[in-house]
């Protein structure tokens, strides 16, 4: 419990360890010299202000357990919480992000479609020779990996394109390789 009744006067948890300024009552206690400078020094190591503080902990330690008082719960409200969630409505953040993810890899599509353009037209003028070139193998990769992020992103145009000119460039390898 955290109030309770001594001699028919009720005291509370709180009051065990507060000495309000208006309506508190001053307590003398004559002791020794000595015991007054050993409790000044407990109080200080303690870290309280004063031996009046000290007394106070002594005697509500005396009535807490003389009489059993118990700490009380400290009462917690949490705060409400809101919620407001509107689906029909997209983040501009978002439709840009994709967009600027979809543009990124038409240009990634686009530059590697020249590349193989570019490696073909140097193969007809005999300016690279296809035997033993490991260029071509790194080629495929790059088309094939264009293929796959076309189609995760839905860019069947772009697909189109690609698988055409993987095509395009495995049958000329096929037709000109000796």
């Amino acid at each position: 419990m955290s109030t309770i009744q001594v001699e028919g006067i009720t005291i509370k948890y709180e009051d065990l360890f507060r000495a309000p300024e208006k309506d508190g009552a001053v307590v003398s206690v004559r002791v020794h010299r000595s015991v007054k400078e050993a409790l000044a020094k407990l109080a200080e190591r303690e870290g309280l202000n004063g031996i009046s503080e000290l007394i106070r902990y002594l005697i509500a330690g005396f009535l807490i357990g003389k009489y059993q008082i118990i700490k009380p719960e400290p009462k917690v409200l949490a705060p409400p919480i809101y919620l407001n969630v509107n689906v029909s409505k997209v983040s501009k953040e978002i439709v840009n992000s994709k967009f600027e993810i979809k543009f990124a890899i038409k240009s990634e599509i686009e530059d590697v479609i020249n590349e193989v353009m570019e490696f073909i037209n140097n193969v007809k003028k005999g300016i690279v020779k296809l035997h033993g070139n490991d260029y071509v193998r790194k080629l495929k990769e790059k088309l094939i990996k264009c293929m796959i992020k076309a189609l995760k992103h839905g860019l069947d145009d772009e697909y189109e394109r690609v698988k055409s000119t993987y095509e395009l460039l495995t049958n000329y390898l096929m037709n000109n390789i000796r």
